[in-house]
C-alpha cells in the first residue's frame, strides 16, 4: 500500500473536477491528471461496479495498482501530479501502465 498522503481523499477529488485537467484513454486504463501545488504527487483508483461486479475482485486491481504506484513512487519516476485512475479490465500489467506514464511524460 502507498502511504496516505499519496491517496486522493473525497474532498480532493471534488475539487479535482472543478479545475482543469487532462485525460488519456488507453484500452487499459482512463486516467484523469492535474497538476498539483504540492511536493508529491496523488492518486485515486476506482474501479466501477458496472465492470467489476464483486467486490473483492475491484479490492484485488485497487492492490495491484497501488502496488505499481508504489514502485514508481520509490523509483522518484512520477512528478507533482494529481492522478485518478480508471483501470477497464482485470488484466492489468505493470508495463502497460508504466506506458501510459511515459505516454504522460511525468
Amino acid at each position: 500500500m502507498i502511504k496516505k498522503k499519496f491517496k486522493l481523499s473525497g474532498e480532493d477529488l471534488r475539487k479535482f473536477f472543478t479545475a482543469r485537467f487532462k485525460k488519456i484513454e488507453t484500452d487499459d486504463f482512463l486516467i484523469y491528471y492535474q497538476k498539483n501545488s504540492l511536493a508529491y504527487p496523488r492518486f485515486a483508483v476506482i474501479c466501477k461496479k458496472e465492470i467489476f461486479k464483486k467486490a473483492t475482485l475491484r479490492n484485488k486491481i485497487k492492490r495491484k495498482i497501488y502496488a505499481i504506484i508504489n514502485k514508481l513512487l520509490k523509483e522518484s519516476r512520477i512528478k507533482f501530479y494529481d492522478f485518478l485512475i480508471f483501470p477497464r479490465h482485470q488484466k492489468i500489467t505493470p508495463e502497460s501502465f508504466l506506458k501510459i506514464f511515459l505516454k504522460i511524460n511525468v
